[in-house]
């Protein structure tokens, strides 16, 4: 199998913003670039990813799954996980359709492109707004990628919880490369992308 040193799980990223993302440090900003409008594309099935946290050292494998629409899975830890187009994961278990419904309309991803939506999930009600920040150039230990750079900020409703979430979408790999979350009890994560074959 041919081996290529780049990031990759989104996966794992959609995981960690539905545990947390919120009001926490944004990672230095990379070099600011202007990118064409960029379509949802996805790694190939079996794809085999290696995650490292940026806050502890702590390596983690996944594969990549099947894609269906925009809705991608991909196993992490020997448990299977699906998100929509990499940053949205509990939207997923919120009953979010293969086209994205409302969320199908940040595609092809642009500057400043933003959806509003509320959903529920695990019994509670949240309100989310997605927006495109932007396009940067960043550097992981995969590689250095042109990326457009995702905010997702969650609000738990009738309740003290928000959490924020940066996502690096790859468009020409085709997977997210960087991610970090965190929220306003304190909790969060920083993840980059080691390699994936």
């Amino acid at each position: 199998m041919r081996s290529v040193r780049f990031p990759a799980l989104c996966g794992l990223l959609m995981l960690v913003l539905a545990a947390f993302a919120g009001a926490g440090p944004r990672a230095a900003l990379a070099q600011s670039l202007e990118l064409p409008p960029a379509a949802f594309k996805a790694l190939p099935e079996g794809t085999r990813m290696v995650w490292e946290n940026m806050d502890n050292g702590k390596r983690v494998e996944g594969v990549v799954g099947r894609t269906n629409g925009l809705i991608v899975s991909w196993i992490w830890e020997g448990r299977s996980f699906a998100s929509f187009a990499h940053i949205c994961m509990d939207c997923v278990a919120a009953g979010i359709p293969p086209d994205g419904g409302v969320l199908g309309q940040l595609f092809p991803l642009q500057k400043g492109k933003a959806v509003n939506f509320t959903r529920r999930w695990a019994g509670e009600a949240w309100r989310d707004r997605i927006e495109v920040l932007g396009g940067e150039r960043v550097t992981v230990p995969a590689g250095t990628f042109d990326t457009y750079v995702l905010l997702r900020r969650s609000e738990l409703l009738g309740k003290d919880w928000r959490a924020e979430q940066r996502t690096w979408y790859a468009p020409g790999l085709g997977w997210v490369v960087k991610f970090e979350g965190y929220n306003n009890k304190g909790a969060g994560e920083r993840w980059q992308a080691l390699e994936f074959d």
